[in-house]
């Protein structure tokens, strides 16, 4: 699963959890679910967010011409 689903799956088993007052076999089932979901979270690597949407190869062209343009102008 990627980050954004397990973010979302962590905070949804923890507001269930929270609303469950009594100790029971579900809300032992949801701490569990809990603790694997934050474990799998931990274990991704950062994500990386680069403008508008663009991809690490775009980002690293557009990165490329902004550098060549001002080499270009500062002669």
């Amino acid at each position: 699963m990627n980050r954004k689903v397990l973010e979302l799956l962590l905070v949804n088993y923890n507001n269930i959890n929270n609303a469950m007052t009594k100790p029971c076999a579900e809300k032992s089932k949801f701490e569990k679910l809990i603790l694997y979901t934050h474990n799998e979270l931990m274990a991704l690597p950062p994500e990386v967010v680069y403008p508008n949407g663009m991809t690490a190869m775009e980002f690293a062209t557009q990165l490329a011409k902004e550098a060549n343009d001002r080499e270009v102008n500062n002669g």
